[in-house]
């Protein structure tokens, strides 16, 4: 991504925080992982970690393209400061997503991050409203709130510039 491209994405993200700033998400929403267990999206959000949701379907271009992107952010920065979460749907029908496809992508794309499975409506039950595209990505602060969101495509860049930025913004979170 060239770096004009970045900086517009970056901003868009941080023009979006200013309309959910105040958004709240209902956390309580049951869903099933790729193993079939039941999970509420509380098991995830709010404990301390930033966490990236991040809706997509296996065959999405512009979700498959970013998926090594998100894998990177996950894998160095899970044990530190934040987490991707993963929630599947079909794509292109946004029907409920199908458990084998995912699998298979999943192991496709080394996906190490937790998958949860679901369809358009996730968002409209989390109080977020109507899913307008896919991927579609909140950004949680650690207590749990959103503070950004964004469709269409994201990288490991923007994702860290725009919680550095967050945390410099909120007096003594500089280490959170």
């Amino acid at each position: 991504m060239s770096p004009a491209l970045h900086r517009i994405n970056l901003i868009i993200l941080l023009l979006i925080t200013l309309l959910t700033s105040n958004a709240f998400a209902s956390l309580d929403i049951s869903l099933k992982n790729i193993e079939g267990s039941q999970h509420t999206l509380s098991e995830y959000i709010g404990h301390g970690k930033w966490v990236v949701l991040n809706i997509w379907g296996t065959r999405c271009p512009p979700c498959r393209e970013e998926i090594p992107e998100l894998v990177s952010f996950h894998d160095s920065h899970k044990d530190k400061d934040a987490i991707i979460l993963g929630i599947a749907i079909d794509f292109p029908s946004y029907g409920y997503a199908k458990k084998d496809e995912v699998i298979s992508f999943a192991d496709d794309y080394l996906i190490d991050f937790p998958i949860l499975l679901s369809d358009s409506r996730i968002t409209e039950k989390m109080g977020l409203g109507r899913l307008e595209g896919l991927p579609t990505t909140y950004i949680f602060n650690p207590k749990g709130d959103v503070v950004g969101m964004q469709v269409g495509g994201i990288t490991k860049k923007i994702l860290e510039d725009f919680i550095e930025k967050r945390k410099l913004q909120t007096p003594g979170s500089r280490n959170k």
